[in-house]
């Protein structure tokens, strides 16, 4: 049995190496990376991870979209003097409670109408001490990016709303004119509650540890999208121009691409080079060096032949003064005057002062000569 992509025979079936698979290990099995598994016909990841093999972080991650309203809730307390306490008042089925509760959800609708925000109110116990009126005030509004800010304006109105109309009810003869009339120093705002929805939080949670770092909230068309920066068309988008921008564990990053035509560099693949120009350029500057080497060598080329022409006239030189007999001992010449010094024939003066040879052969080194010492002589003026 032969097995194949390195597989061995152990002598009954082929040991196959990792990724491989069959009777002769023939069939190659697709590695899925970052957590992904294979079905049978293609890798499927997880929901931080895409590509064929799993291999990339997914530009954003799906959240929860956000409730169409968002409410807030007041827990509030409040006195009201112009009633007293009964033992009815107890029991919320009773038809004082009833009574007392129309009233005082009538005057809450009065007290807080210039409140868009406003969805009534819930008494959640009333007690002795003139009525002691425990209550909460609904707040509703719709979902906006910016609902935290919206409700704790509200909630802010609302309890200025109530506090300066307790102040305000007391007349001039310090008598209250209207149904329901309250302690001006007993309204105490208990508790304020606010819809809790935390789209960064969800996002960050979903994204990990390892690249929740990268991965933000921006919204569009009131919908929060949890991405990181390589998600395109948004605010906070990378450009990649020519380049494919990959999320990696220290942040997003541009890879250029290489087509037939150009090469694409810089860090988000802005710069871009023509290919043709470049050979253009290349094929420009090695014509250029070979023309310069052929100029270089037909110099040299020359110019060896020059010196092998100046070497050949010397050696004729040296031998028709040979043939003449040459210098006479104890003499020198220069055989360099005895050219005929023409353009073409001449020969330089560098070749002619390294031919001046001075012949001493016959010189007595031991004769000693004796130089007549000058005399002075005055003369007249």
């Amino acid at each position: 049995m032969i097995c194949l992509n390195g597989g061995t025979w152990d002598g009954k079936t082929c040991i196959c190496p990792t990724g491989f698979q069959g009777d002769q290990c023939q069939q190659e099995i697709m590695l899925c990376q970052n957590g992904g598994y294979w079905d049978g016909i293609k890798c499927v990841c997880s929901g931080l991870y895409q590509g064929p093999k799993c291999e990339d972080v997914v530009p954003s991650i799906e959240i929860e979209p956000p409730p169409e309203t968002v409410s807030a809730q007041v827990d509030m307390t409040v006195t009201v003097t112009s009633m007293e306490f009964t033992k009815e008042l107890e029991d919320r089925t009773s038809v004082a409670f009833k009574k007392f509760s129309d009233i005082f959800e009538e005057e809450m609708e009065t007290v807080y109408k210039g409140i868009p925000e406003y969805d009534g109110v819930n008494i959640t116990k009333l007690s002795a001490g003139s009525v002691v009126v425990e209550h909460e005030i609904r707040l509703k509004a719709k979902f906006t990016p910016e609902y935290k800010e919206v409700l704790d304006k509200v909630t802010q109105q609302v309890t200025e709303k109530i506090q300066n109309v307790t102040k305000e009810q007391i007349s001039i003869n310090n008598t209250c004119k209207s149904k329901l009339c309250f302690n001006t120093t007993a309204t105490k705002v208990q508790n304020i509650t606010v819809t809790q929805y935390d789209p960064e939080k969800e996002c960050q949670k979903k994204a990990g540890a390892e690249y929740a770092a990268y991965f933000f909230v921006e919204y569009k068309n009131l919908k929060p999208n949890c991405i990181n920066r390589c998600m395109p068309g948004f605010n906070q988008s990378m450009d990649c121009h020519f380049g494919k921008c990959q999320l990696e564990t220290n942040g997003p990053r541009c890879y250029c691409l290489n087509t037939d035509t150009h090469w694409y560099s810089g860090e988000t693949c802005e710069f871009s080079t023509k290919k043709n120009l470049v050979f253009g350029l290349v094929g420009a500057g090695f014509a250029v060096v070979l023309v310069a080497l052929a100029v270089l060598l037909l110099f040299m080329f020359r110019s060896k032949k020059e010196v092998n022409r100046q070497k050949y006239k010397v050696t004729q030189l040296y031998k028709w003064h040979e043939e003449d007999g040459g210098p006479e001992p104890g003499t020198f010449q220069n055989i360099g005057f005895d050219i005929y010094e023409d353009q073409e024939d001449s020969i330089h003066l560098d070749t002619i002062y390294n031919n001046f040879q001075p012949s001493l052969d016959h010189i007595d080194s031991e004769t000693k000569i004796k130089i007549q010492r000058p005399h002075v002589m005055m003369t007249s003026i």
